[in-house]
């Protein structure tokens, strides 16, 4: 059999593809999908240094980061080991494999014995002062409250004012705001010379990543010096103790994997739940039903697990905002061999980029892709068969989830470096989403019309504004 190489690969290519691609680069995605529409399902992406191949469909993207992910290694370490060196999010290999070990059971323990009271204590906290007619910021809100849960999930209770307190949120937004898609995919060499030209930026960057990581360091080490009673229940204290996670975490590992954990903890959430809300905001059809569902909502917490588990609505407008605004909407990964895709036989080093943006917003996956249909994610029954017909105006209704590959939806990732948070995640958005609707209805701000932009993670432009009403 002859296989194609990279050069049979269509794809925009050459100076004025690169330069063009550079000046729309907080527009990546977009760009990605233009390419995936115009070229097929395995695209060139014109971008400098190593080969990039854009893949879009679910089975060569579940080839990639499942079935033969031992082929690849992460792309773009260099920058992730500068910001976390000993987090998971940046280790390969035995040392990966350890920390994420580690990570699961203390995730796992936590979710068990703090997540379901604190989720519901936090929401309730973080919409006490809403009023009348207050005009919000989604964004805002939603950082503010994952924030907490973040910090409730990470320290004992008689330390969470010490993070909140001390850490310093703006600067973790500026850190990942300097990073966007084009400037990952370059060689390490331009990137230097990228961040010399920018130099008084890039110090500022600089300062701020030692001062969030000092702050954390610090606040670690005052909560370790504290006596804390009864079993732990924090993320903190069961990897320093570590009799129930095979094994106290090495103090080097411990404050990268604890920033690692509060910037995908927070600002990821924030990001989805913001979006989720704001598209809730332009259908009162689905805000109705998140009220009905969130008065559902008990006092008691652990009722609110059977809950969460009888909420459809609730769900589908989560698993919509995820669909259509996937905060980690890119992932690359870059072969350690020679790898046969399809009928090209690809060198070693091709890096291939896997997008959610992309992929979620395929026709062929999901019809109507830029509209916000919950309504795809329901099971199908008469009422609810006539419900999604007539939202999408197809007369017909949306194929089934249970038909679509699985890699047709992948917000979390795939494989062994499946997102951690993934089911407390699930705790947050539906219980901010219940306590929210059940008290209050949400008009959008006229004339405000957010969008996203694409740097590390994906970031709405301008502040999605919406105003009160009471139920």
């Amino acid at each position: 059999m002859t296989f194609r190489r990279l050069s049979d690969v269509p794809g925009p290519t050459g100076l004025a593809a690169q330069y063009s691609l550079f000046r729309r680069r907080l527009e990546m995605g977009e760009v990605l999908r233009e390419i995936s529409q115009q070229h097929g399902d395995v695209a060139r992406v014109p971008i400098l240094g190593a080969p990039k191949v854009l893949l879009s469909h679910p089975e060569d993207i579940q080839e990639v980061l499942a079935t033969k992910a031992a082929a690849f290694r992460l792309f773009s370490q260099n920058l992730l080991r500068k910001l976390f060196p000993w987090g998971v999010v940046a280790t390969e290999g035995p040392v990966h494999d350890e920390n994420r070990a580690h990570l699961v059971l203390a995730m796992r323990k936590v979710l068990s014995r703090r997540v379901p009271e604190l989720t519901l204590r936090k929401c309730r906290q973080g919409l006490s002062s809403f009023q009348e007619g207050q005009v919000v910021d989604l964004y805002e809100l939603t950082r503010q409250v994952t924030l907490a849960m973040s910090a409730a999930m990470l320290f004992p209770s008689e330390a969470e004012h010490l993070l909140l307190g001390q850490i310093d949120q703006e600067a973790f937004l500026r850190i990942v705001s300097n990073v966007n898609g084009w400037f990952l995919g370059i060689p390490t060499t331009l990137q230097k010379l990228v961040l010399l030209a920018q130099l008084p930026h890039t110090l500022k960057i600089m300062r701020l990543r030692r001062r969030v990581k000092g702050q954390l360091r610090e606040t670690i080490q005052k909560v370790q010096a504290m006596k804390t009673g009864g079993p732990p229940a924090d993320v903190l204290t069961l990897l320093t103790e570590g009799s129930e996670v095979g094994g106290p975490m090495p103090a080097e590992f411990l404050t990268d994997n604890l920033m690692n954990l509060l910037l995908a903890g927070y600002e990821t959430t924030a990001n989805v739940m913001a979006w989720a809300m704001w598209e809730a905001a332009h259908r009162e059809e689905v805000q109705t039903h998140l009220a009905r569902e969130g008065s559902r909502l008990s006092p008691d917490p652990e009722q609110n697990i059977e809950w969460i588990n009888n909420s459809p609505w609730t769900d589908a407008t989560i698993q919509e905002a995820l669909r259509m605004y996937p905060s980690g909407w890119a992932l690359a990964r870059q072969s350690l061999f020679e790898f046969r895709l399809r009928d090209y036989l690809f060198e070693r080093g091709t890096v291939f980029i896997t997008s959610q943006w992309v992929t979620h917003r395929d026709t062929r996956w999901f019809p109507q892709p830029g509209r916000f249909l919950p309504e795809r994610w329901l099971d199908g029954s008469s009422q609810l068969a006539e419900t999604s017909a007539a939202a999408t105006g197809t007369g017909e209704d949306p194929p089934p989830r249970e038909k679509r590959h699985p890699f047709a939806f992948f917000p979390f990732g795939g494989g062994k470096r499946f997102c951690l948070g993934k089911a407390i995640f699930d705790f947050e958005g539906a219980l901010l989403l219940g306590s929210l609707f059940r008290e209050w209805r949400l008009e959008p701000v006229e004339g405000c019309h957010p969008r996203p932009r694409f740097y590390a993670t994906m970031l709405p432009d301008r502040q999605p504004l919406v105003v009160l009403r009471r139920r």
